[in-house]
């Protein structure tokens, strides 16, 4: 089994929290805005620790995954472990990190000089219906073949639930909820141990991404 060389940037931040202000005061039944600061800090704390078990993205974000070359054309297909990892199903298969998926605005090809040349769109199929979602070579397409030794190959791409704290499934924001409130409460608490004493980890377990044999 190879190890692939990927590296996954974060490109457009989320426009929101996928908890708001208010709805936060209300679980934490704080009815003053002198804590808003800390408050705030909590949701984005929460947010990440949902993020980092689920190895989900939560409200919608861009990415650029690049890779030194593409999967499928290796004799074999590769995985590397990780839940977050890009990991292939068949040699033509690349499944992108932080699902759902919900787009992906183009591939990008770069030659030694740096420039980049897009792979027309007709070559592959976007698959947003499986999480993770993931990119398949269309029948008899060949794969793309960059120039340059590292990071030829540039997946521009959409991953969230939406573009509203609402579109983030119950279950994520209840968990969420509840680590806050024990941060809240529990002030110094490690994020692993709120994680576990907030009953947020049982919460998020369904949505775990899994190991794929």
């Amino acid at each position: 089994m190879t190890t692939p060389a990927y590296h996954l940037v974060e490109t457009t931040p989320a426009g929101a929290e996928p908890l708001t202000l208010e709805e936060t005061r209300l679980h934490l039944r704080v009815s003053h805005d002198a804590e808003d600061a800390l408050i705030a800090g909590l949701i984005a704390t929460a947010r990440m620790v949902c993020e980092q078990t689920t190895g989900l993205a939560l409200i919608n974000r861009g990415y650029s995954l690049w890779l030194d070359s593409w999967p499928g054309s290796e004799s074999r297909g590769w995985w590397d472990g990780m839940r977050e990892g890009v990991r292939i199903l068949t040699p033509q298969a690349v499944l992108l990190p932080r699902p759902p998926l919900c787009s992906v605005e183009g591939i990008y090809v770069y030659d030694t000089a740096g420039n980049a040349s897009p792979f027309a769109p007709e070559n592959y199929y976007t698959d947003t219906l499986r999480r993770p979602g993931r990119i398949l070579l269309q029948a008899g397409r060949a794969a793309p073949q960059p120039q340059r030794i590292a990071n030829g190959i540039e997946i521009r791409y959409t991953a969230g639930f939406g573009t509203t704290p609402q579109a983030v499934p119950a279950m994520l924001r209840q968990g969420m909820k509840q680590l806050a409130a024990h941060m809240y409460e529990n002030r110094g608490d490690a994020a692993e141990r709120a994680l576990e004493l907030s009953g947020a980890g049982i919460l998020f377990r369904p949505f775990r991404m899994m190991r794929l044999a």
